[in-house]
């Protein structure tokens, strides 16, 4: 399987410049490097890993103020695009932006969304999030920022298609594939599974651009990898709704097959925290287990725990597992830690979360062991090695704990790395 991955992904570099505004160009060295589909969403682009390849596709930024320089996860080679966040507006080098010494840089005149200094560090605390620390290079300390729902934070990102040469430093997510052999025997077999997600509102999708309305209409985190997943091996997703299931997917079914039916059932809610998740799973979880079936497991809470500790936290996500395995006892089960929230903030949503990952490791190798198919997606350490290179609002869809398009697409690559993997023998 991760031989037709890499030859999928081979076909989608040859044929991008047909298939898109995606343009051939040289590097140093002469090699020709293919950019693919950036002008609008792309499954098989939006699943390319970041720290592979040389090319990044629609990387979001914000810029504060007209002063502000946005840096980016590689120093760019060559700047391809720099689209407005929906992807339908272009702007151009040396008009409307330049970039500068490793960093993008706004141009007098530019029509890049820029918001007010002002607007953004303000002293109005209707905004949620007190700056106490991590901004002085703004030489702001003591203000609320703004933040909202929607495209509140969205509206002001732009997306960046670059070219660069280096080699990722920083957290690479590991391949555990290997721990997942009956599942991938199924697809192989072209057997009906069931895969359900049970987290918070990242898993379940909050701030995406397809559940927001607002194109390029990107798909939930969930929804991408399952779909992903389906297209490598010619499966058709079917998408389960009932009484508990909020978040809104495709009406029809996601065809890209007859070898076999993905059954998608994802009932996370927004705000939970991993006790309301023990809580409720029998009703939420369970009931449509018996129903469907189980082959994949993936529970991800952690956002709105911010004060347990890691060992409450593991204790009641192990809660959760054997709960569900009195139902599909054979399951496969992915743990998926959480992303860091806002390091600037200081109204709750930053405390433990970075503690709960190595736990979580430690508890899913003992499943392993065990006999049970289980790992961590760890978008935790993945989240931080992000902030080493960028700010928190430029991947946000909120400004406190949500993620936009962008950071979405880096948990379906690390969720897909972890449980299938992108390496070839």
């Amino acid at each position: 399987m991760r031989k037709r991955i890499l030859i999928s992904a081979l076909i989608l570099t040859l044929v991008g410049c047909v298939v898109s505004c995606g343009h051939l160009g040289e590097t140093d060295n002469q090699e020709s490097i293919n950019v693919g589909v950036y002008d609008m969403y792309d499954l098989e682009t939006y699943m390319l890993p970041i720290w592979e390849g040389r090319v990044v596709h629609n990387e979001t930024v914000m810029f504060v103020g007209m002063e502000d320089e946005a840096s980016l996860l590689f120093e760019a080679e060559e700047i391809v695009s720099v689209r407005s966040y929906d992807l339908k507006t272009e702007y151009k080098q040396g008009i409307d932006y330049d970039y500068k010494d490793g960093k993008l840089v706004l141009l007098a005149g530019t029509n890049i969304p820029c918001i007010d200094k002002n607007q953004y560090y303000n002293s109005n605390p209707q905004y949620s999030q007190l700056v106490t620390e991590g901004n002085a290079d703004e030489g702001v300390t003591g203000a609320y920022t703004y933040w909202g729902e929607g495209d509140s934070m969205t509206k002001w990102q732009v997306a960046v298609t670059y070219k660069h040469s280096e080699v990722r430093e920083g957290y690479r997510p590991e391949y555990k594939a290997d721990r997942y052999q009956a599942l991938l025997e199924k697809l192989q077999n072209g057997e009906d599974v069931t895969f359900v997600f049970y987290g918070d509102s990242i898993t379940y999708g909050a701030n995406s651009s397809y559940m927001v309305g607002v194109e390029p209409y990107a798909p939930t985190w969930p929804v991408m990898f399952t779909q992903y997943i389906a297209k490598q091996y010619g499966y058709t997703v079917k998408y389960i709704q009932n009484e508990f299931t909020k978040a809104p997917v495709p009406i029809e079914d996601t065809v890209f097959g007859s070898n076999g039916i993905i059954t998608y059932y994802n009932p996370s809610v927004g705000g939970w925290t991993v006790e309301q998740g023990y809580q409720n799973v029998e009703n939420y979880v369970n009931t449509a287990i018996d129903k469907y079936g189980c082959d994949l497991f993936t529970v991800a809470f952690g956002m709105n725990n911010a004060g347990l500790s890691a060992g409450k936290f593991v204790q009641y996500t192990e809660g959760i597992i054997k709960r569900v395995q009195t139902h599909a006892p054979e399951t496969n089960i992915v743990m998926v830690s959480t992303m860091v929230p806002n390091p600037e903030a200081t109204n709750g949503w930053y405390g433990n979360q970075d503690q709960f990952e190595v736990e979580m490791i430690d508890s899913a190798d003992a499943y392993y062991d065990n006999g049970t198919s289980c790992s961590v997606a760890c978008m935790t350490s993945m989240s931080k090695s992000v902030l080493e290179h960028k700010r928190f609002r430029d991947y946000t869809g909120n400004n406190i704990n949500h993620p936009n398009d962008f950071m979405a697409r880096i948990y379906a690559q690390v969720m897909f790395q972890t449980v299938f993997g992108y390496e070839s023998n």
